[in-house]
C-alpha cells in the first residue's frame, strides 16, 4: 500500500515521513525530558508543533537529498529488460521488439507475475477522506472560536470593583502590557481564557462569593496563559492536528502538549510563592461537579482527564527548575531536527540506485546556452559525462550519458555501451517519462518507466525513444550550427582586437615621446629607436591586412549560412517534436 501510494503520491508519503520523524523524535525528548522542568517540556510541543505546521515551507527553503528509506516502488523486485546490442540488422530488429516487460510475462524464461497495484478511484478516495476529516476538523475549530464569541458577547463584566483591582495588580506583577477583559457568565461553568489578539477570562456567576485566596489563584492561573500567548499556541496545535487527523502520533502529541501546558502554567504560579496544597485544593474544588460541555476555543483552568497527573506535579516535594542551557538545547535540536528532516526526501530502496543517473537537472554549472527556435538547448560535458537539456513547447526533454555509448547510424538507437557506462532519457511534462540503458550481465538493460511507475516497453515507448533521440540530436546539431557561427564570428573580433591592441600601443609610444621630449629627458638616440619602434608596429598592422581577413572570415560565415541552416534543422524536427508533445503531453 505504501509503495503505490509513493508512486501516486509522493509528496504525501515524503511529508508523511518527515511528521512521522519529528513525532518521534520529540516523543523521544519528552520521555527524556519527563522528571524535568515543565517549561522546557512546553517549549519543546511548541517547537515541535511550529516545524510540523512550516514543514512545506522548510521544503522549499532548504536543499535537498534523497534517502532510501521507503519500500520498492512496485513492492517486489524486477529484473531489468535486456536489450542486445544492434550490430546487424538481425539484431536491430530484435532491439525494436524488444524484451519482455519487467512488471510481467516471461523475462529470460522465468514467468514473472505483475505487481498489484494501486487503483486510482482508491487513491481518490483516500484524498477525499483526507479532505474530509481536514475539513471536520476545521469546522470544530471555527465552531469553537465562534462558541467562545458568543460566550463573550452574552458575558458581562464583573460588578465587584475589587477584581477590577486585583486584576490590575496582578498584571503589573506579571508584566502584562496588553488590557484583559473580565467577564462573568451563568453559562461558563470554569475559568476559562481566551482570545487570540484580545484576551478575556470568562468567569462562573459563582466568582462573587469567591474568597481572596481563590481569586488570587485563579486570576494568577489565567495571566499566565495570557502571559505565555497559550492561546495561540492552542489553535496553533489544533490547526496541526486537523492537518493530520489520520496520524496516530499527532493525537499523541496533543495531548501530551495540551498537559505540558498547564503543568508549565502550574508551575508558573507556585513560582510565585502559593502553597502547592493550597492550590492543588482549590483546583479539586473547581473541578467537582464539572460535566463536558460544548467545546469551545479557550483554556479552562482545570479539565478532569488530566487533573490527577496535575494535582500528582503539583503536589511533588522536588520541584525542578527551568535551566537555561536545557531550553538553549531544545531549540537548537528541534530547530536543527526541522531543518534537516524538511531537506531529506524519502525515496523507494529500489530507486537509490537510479538516483545517480538522475538526468533532470544535470547541467547545474556554467552550461553552454544555444537558442533554438522557441526553445533552449544546454549542453554540459564534464566528468566523463555528457548532458543535454531542450526546454520547447512546454516540454523538457534531456539525455545524460557516462562513459562509452556507441550509437547506431541514425542515432536513435544504442548499440553498446563500455563497462560502467550508461544512459537516461527523460521527458517531462504533463508526466515523466524515463528510459535508463545500462549494461548487464546478459547484455543491454534498460528500464521503462512513467511517473516513477515501470512500465512495459512497447511500441509506444519504442516511439518515444526514438522521438527523443532524434529530437535531442538534431537540437545538438542546430547547437553545433550556431556554436560554429559563434566561432567564425569570434575570429573577427579577434582580428580587429588584434590590430586595436597595437594601435593602442602606438598610440602610448607617441605619448610617452611627446612627453619625455618637452622636459627634456631625452636623447637623440632614445627618441630614434622609439620612432623606430613605432614605424615597425605599423607596418606589422599593414602587413596584418585587417581587412583581408575579416572578408575571409565573412565569406566563410555566408557559406556556411546558420541561420538557414538551423532553420532548416527545426523545420526537419517540427513534425517529431509535435509528435512527441502528443506521446507525453
Amino acid at each position: 500500500m505504501i509503495a503505490s501510494l509513493l508512486a501516486t503520491a509522493p509528496g504525501a508519503v515524503a511529508l508523511t515521513a518527515q511528521v512521522t520523524c519529528l513525532f518521534l523524535l520529540a516523543l523521544a525528548l519528552a520521555w527524556l525530558a519527563r522528571r524535568g522542568s515543565p517549561q522546557t517540556l512546553h517549549l519543546l510541543w511548541t517547537i515541535t508543533f511550529g516545524v510540523v505546521l512550516s514543514l512545506p515551507l522548510l521544503g522549499v527553503l532548504t536543499p535537498h537529498w534523497n534517502v532510501p528509506i521507503l519500500p520498492e516502488a512496485d513492492g517486489a523486485f524486477h529484473p531489468p529488460a535486456v536489450e542486445a546490442p544492434a550490430v546487424a540488422p538481425a539484431a536491430a530488429a530484435a532491439d525494436e521488439q524488444g524484451s519482455a516487460d519487467p512488471r510481467g510475462g516471461a523475462v529470460g524464461g522465468l514467468a514473472v507475475d505483475p505487481p498489484t497495484q494501486f487503483s486510482p478511484a482508491l487513491v481518490r478516495l483516500l484524498f477525499v477522506s483526507w479532505v474530509l476529516g481536514c475539513a471536520v476538523s476545521l469546522a470544530s475549530l471555527a465552531f469553537g472560536a465562534l462558541r467562545l464569541r458568543a460566550l463573550v458577547r452574552a458575558a458581562h463584566p464583573l460588578r465587584d470593583p475589587g477584581w477590577a483591582r486585583q486584576v490590575g495588580v496582578m498584571r503589573k506583577e506579571l508584566r502584562i502590557r496588553g488590557q484583559v477583559k473580565l467577564l462573568t457568565s451563568a453559562r461558563v461553568l470554569t475559568p476559562m481564557t481566551g482570545g487570540l489578539w484580545k484576551p478575556v477570562i470568562l468567569l462562573p456567576e459563582s466568582a462573587d462569593e469567591w474568597g481572596p485566596d481563590q481569586r488570587d489563584i485563579v486570576l494568577t492561573h489565567e495571566l499566565i496563559h495570557v502571559r505565555r500567548r497559550d492561546a495561540l499556541r492552542q489553535v496553533m496545535r489544533r490547526t496541526v492536528l486537523a492537518l493530520y487527523w489520520f496520524h496516530p502520533l499527532s493525537w499523541i502529541a496533543s495531548r501530551l502538549a495540551t498537559l505540558a501546558s498547564e503543568k508549565a502554567c502550574d508551575d508558573a504560579v507556585l513560582a510565585l510563592g502559593i502553597r502547592p496544597s493550597h492550590y492543588a485544593r482549590h483546583l479539586l474544588v473547581l473541578a467537582r461537579g464539572l460535566s463536558a460541555g460544548p467545546r469551545v476555543l479557550a483554556l479552562p483552568i482545570v479539565h478532569p482527564s488530566q487533573l490527577e497527573s496535575r494535582i500528582v506535579s503539583i503536589l511533588e516535594r522536588r520541584r525542578p527548575r527551568s535551566s537555561a542551557f536545557r531550553t538553549a538545547m531544545t531549540l537548537a535540536v528541534l530547530g536543527a531536527a526541522g531543518v534537516f528532516v524538511a531537506a531529506v526526501r524519502p525515496i523507494p530502496v529500489d530507486d537509490a540506485i537510479q538516483e545517480s543517473v538522475r538526468c533532470s537537472g544535470a547541467t547545474n554549472a556554467a552550461p553552454s546556452m544555444f537558442p533554438l527556435g522557441d526553445g533552449v538547448l544546454f549542453e554540459d560535458w564534464r566528468g566523463g559525462e555528457r548532458s543535454i537539456e531542450r526546454f520547447v513547447e512546454g516540454m523538457h526533454l534531456c539525455m545524460r550519458e557516462s562513459g562509452e555509448v556507441v550509437m547506431s547510424a541514425d542515432g536513435t538507437t544504442v548499440q553498446a555501451l563500455g563497462a560502467g557506462s550508461w544512459l537516461v532519457l527523460e521527458s517531462r511534462a504533463g508526466s515523466v517519462h524515463r528510459l535508463l540503458i545500462t549494461r548487464g550481465s546478459g547484455g543491454i538493460e534498460r528500464e521503462w518507466s512513467i511517473d516513477g511507475v515501470r512500465q512495459t516497453f512497447d511500441a509506444a515507448a519504442r516511439r518515444w525513444r526514438h522521438l527523443m533521440f532524434t529530437v535531442l540530436h538534431g537540437s545538438e546539431d542546430a547547437s553545433q550550427i550556431r556554436g560554429e557561427d559563434a566561432r567564425l564570428r569570434e575570429r573577427i573580433s579577434d582580428h580587429r582586437g588584434h590590430v586595436a591592441a597595437r594601435r593602442g600601443l602606438v598610440e602610448a609610444l607617441e605619448g610617452q615621446v611627446a612627453r619625455l621630449a618637452r622636459g627634456g629627458a631625452l636623447t637623440e638616440r632614445q627618441v630614434e629607436l622609439l620612432r623606430g619602434r613605432i614605424t615597425e608596429i605599423r607596418a606589422e598592422m599593414e602587413a596584418y591586412d585587417l581587412d583581408g581577413r575579416v572578408r575571409e572570415v565573412r565569406r566563410e560565415i555566408d557559406t556556411l549560412d546558420a541561420a538557414a541552416r538551423v532553420v532548416e534543422v527545426e523545420r526537419a524536427l517540427q513534425d517529431e517534436i509535435a509528435e512527441l508533445q502528443r506521446l507525453i503531453g
